[in-house]
């Protein structure tokens, strides 16, 4: 595994512009990761974009939502007649499911964009280019475009919003730099933030902001160690229930649905991340296999994904609070 700066990123994929290229991503792909993917398969004009499983379902919304259709735009197979395989938001093969052994197994070069708490990968032909000051991989492959000449049009420009909005934690898991390059977005999508936001439904609807409500007055919420945490079931979109939890007041919000599959998303009130050292996104990946499934993020916003059958929530919810109390008595 070779570490480089965003000057060879840029060269590697300018070099492979008319190569045959396959994008792929972390198991169950996140907004930011598959739209960072759509985004920068439309430079390389010979590229395929697939997901090792599936994409969530609140991702396929948003697609929908821009005029992409994800079952006709991301395929399921792996390319082993590509010549580069670029890994987006994920720094690891473990966490790319069914494509974990064909990865190890591929004989071309294999490119790593991410935005995560570095990992190694015990492998040759791999370039990793790894950066936590940008919020997300989204907020990279814009940087990387401007710089090689891509053309970023309305529709890009708005994968790229999307992508780098769902990882913000509300705006929180931002820089300077988010601002500014959120700012040329939106000018080139000729939009302004809030329009996008009801774009998108991110915003939500009355109807889900009615059981989000439902979902905080449902939930249990206790004092550990100075912290207030609050947790419980989310009737459909656990991440609604977590954010809307740290707005009114929760230092750690965690909430999980069963509709399909497993996923639980846990927020947790800046700075106190920095205070106590605690990464959720890292704590969601080292306990995602005991749901047989996958996690990351970031440090106040993360989640986790499995098969429902495998998935104990109330365990899983006890673990992380229990690895997040720890850490504040340190």
């Amino acid at each position: 595994m070779e570490r480089i700066n965003i000057e060879a990123l840029k060269f590697i994929l300018k070099e492979n512009r008319d190569q045959r290229v396959l994008f792929t991503f972390h198991s169950f792909g996140d907004t930011d990761s598959v739209s960072s993917a759509l985004a920068l398969a439309s430079y390389l004009k010979n590229s395929t974009v697939a997901t090792p499983d599936l994409i969530t379902s609140n991702c396929a919304r948003i697609l929908r939502r821009l005029g992409v259709d994800p079952d006709t735009t991301i395929g399921r197979k792996f390319d082993d007649t590509a010549k580069l395989v670029v890994l987006l938001d994920v720094n690891n093969f473990e966490d790319c499911g069914s494509f974990r052994f064909r990865l190890e197994e591929f004989r071309g070069q294999i490119l790593v964009i991410d935005h995560h708490a570095p990992k190694g990968i015990e492998k040759d032909d791999v370039q990793v280019f790894n950066d936590e000051t940008f919020n997300s991989a989204s907020s990279i492959v814009y940087e990387v475009l401007k710089g090689i000449g891509g053309t970023i049009d309305q529709k890009t420009a708005k994968l790229l919003l999307s992508g780098i909005i769902s990882d913000s934690a509300d705006l929180k898991n931002t820089t300077a730099e988010t601002f500014v390059q959120m700012g040329e977005l939106l000018k080139i999508a000729e939009t302004d933030y809030v329009s996008f936001l009801e774009e998108l439904q991110h915003i939500a609807e009355a109807q889900a902001r009615e059981k989000t409500f439902e979902d905080l007055k449902h939930a249990t919420a206790e004092v550990m160690e100075g912290l207030f945490f609050v947790y419980g079931r989310a009737h459909a979109h656990a991440n609604l229930a977590a954010d809307a939890a740290v707005k009114y007041g929760a230092d750690v919000a965690i909430f999980y649905t069963e509709n399909k599959e497993f996923s639980v998303s846990a927020r947790m009130r800046p700075p106190l991340d920095k205070r106590y050292g605690i990464h959720l996104g890292v704590l969601m990946k080292a306990l995602a296999p005991t749901v047989h499934g996958t996690g990351g993020g970031h440090p106040c916003a993360a989640g986790a994904y499995g098969p429902e059958e495998a998935a104990d929530p109330s365990e899983f919810i006890r673990k992380l609070m229990s690895e997040i109390i720890r850490r504040v008595k340190k």
